[in-house]
């Protein structure tokens, strides 16, 4: 299956919608960053999970779906808002995409602006409640951060209902080896067209 009509298919019911109460952008701030290396493992819409590294800015994430038998795997530069993502397609495992990281609630981790609505506690954690703005539009997400930084939970309004997309079950906060967190030095990167947002057939929120 191509990589435009996998992705729409698998992830186009969990971020397709918006949240449907009006949200303005005139108290918002950036969306704060993770501060500290950490592990997480993460469950995700249409039972997936997610494994997440992250170090400085960097992070990689291995997300297993239940129809393929290997993971995909992206490493994200949050700071650079980029992606470069290793789909599990036979004939292209040395063949990444690198795609924009931006203002949505892809895997958990949430750029972009936001405001602090209120704390919750996910895993055993305490964590606030960030609603975000999107740039552009007024759709949005609420993310949950630890006090260091951490996305903990992502919902988004689906059918009229909120929904969890992204919700972490474990989490250490260790140190990470950087090199593992860099793109392979064998893989070959394709990048999109410029100003081609987010993975072909994935709906940015």
């Amino acid at each position: 299956m191509a990589p435009r009509s996998m992705f729409a298919r698998l992830y186009f019911p969990a971020f397709a919608l918006a949240f449907l109460l009006p949200l303005t952008a005139v108290n918002a701030e950036p969306v704060p960053l993770p501060k500290i290396d950490y592990e997480a493992k993460a469950k995700l819409l249409n039972e997936g999970a997610l494994l997440i590294r992250h170090s400085n800015g960097k992070m990689r994430i291995e997300m297993q779906m239940p129809q393929f038998k290997e993971p995909a795997v992206g490493y994200i530069d949050l700071n650079r808002k980029v992606m470069v993502l290793l789909l599990p397609i036979p004939g292209l495992q040395d063949t990444a995409m690198e795609v924009e990281f931006g203002d949505d609630a892809s895997f958990g981790q949430v750029l972009g602006e936001g405001i602090r609505a209120g704390e919750a506690t996910v895993a055993g954690e305490r964590c606030f409640v960030w609603k975000i703005v999107t740039t552009g539009d007024d759709s949005r997400a609420a993310a949950c951060l630890t006090p260091d930084n951490i996305a903990l939970r992502t919902q988004v309004l689906i059918e009229g209902k909120t929904r969890t997309v992204f919700e972490v079950t474990e989490l250490k906060r260790q140190r990470q080896n950087p090199a593992d967190l860099e793109v392979p030095a064998n893989v070959n990167i394709m990048k999109l067209p410029k100003g081609m947002k987010g993975i072909p057939g994935f709906p940015r929120l």
